[in-house]
């Protein structure tokens, strides 16, 4: 019990004799930074951070890519707790003065918070749906897949978005479209295209 009593964290990293200002930066930066390395680690061992930040501490951690940006968020907290501790202390050991100190770790949280919400948004941004409206489809040109019988359905392929894709059509003047006939949608009825020949 000895050795954890003299056990100081703000000794292990230069700041056993700190006081007033310079602790209250220290000790952002220390709980920024652990925090940060502790959900960095628990999101590599295979994101269990969401549960466990949700269970312990009552944080909606959304980790998904649809979760968009909001300035409190957890990510958000932890980097403005490190960089305001790190701007402050920068400016404080640099004799820039207590103001300005603050001033400065004030700047870089935000900084960061604001940074880290801009990543946050790309993942976002980068993440593609993936569905198709099948109004899209309209104007398409393609070719029957599975013949179109009289009055009945079939199936035909389409360049919709840059992508290939099948879908179950029917001819618009109700007559039967074979196999490989070259076709063009011109509308959508439910799930189903109304096409023509090309």
């Amino acid at each position: 019990m000895g050795l954890l009593d003299s056990l100081n964290l703000f000794s292990l990293i230069g700041f056993g004799d700190a006081s007033g200002l310079e602790l209250m930066f220290a000790a952002s930066a220390l709980i920024g930074g652990i925090l940060f390395v502790l959900y960095f680690f628990l999101l590599m061992i295979g994101g269990i951070a969401t549960d466990v930040f949700d269970g312990l501490f009552g944080i909606d951690v959304d980790m998904g890519a649809d979760a968009s940006f909001k300035a409190l968020t957890f990510q958000g907290i932890m980097a403005f707790l490190m960089f305001f501790g790190l701007g402050g202390l920068w400016v404080l050991k640099g004799d820039g003065g207590e103001t300005m100190a603050i001033f400065a770790g004030g700047i870089a949280g935000s900084a960061s918070m604001y940074g880290t919400g801009k990543l946050f948004q790309l993942f976002v941004d980068l993440q593609q749906d993936g569905t198709t409206e099948l109004s899209e489809a309209i104007g398409s040109k393609g070719t029957t897949y599975l013949r179109i019988s009289e009055g009945g359905l079939g199936q035909v392929t389409v360049e919709v978005n840059g992508a290939q894709r099948t879908y179950n059509a029917r001819s618009e003047d109700g007559a039967g479209i074979g196999t490989g006939d070259f076709i063009e949608v011109v509308d959508v009825i439910g799930e189903v295209l109304v096409v023509k020949r090309a």
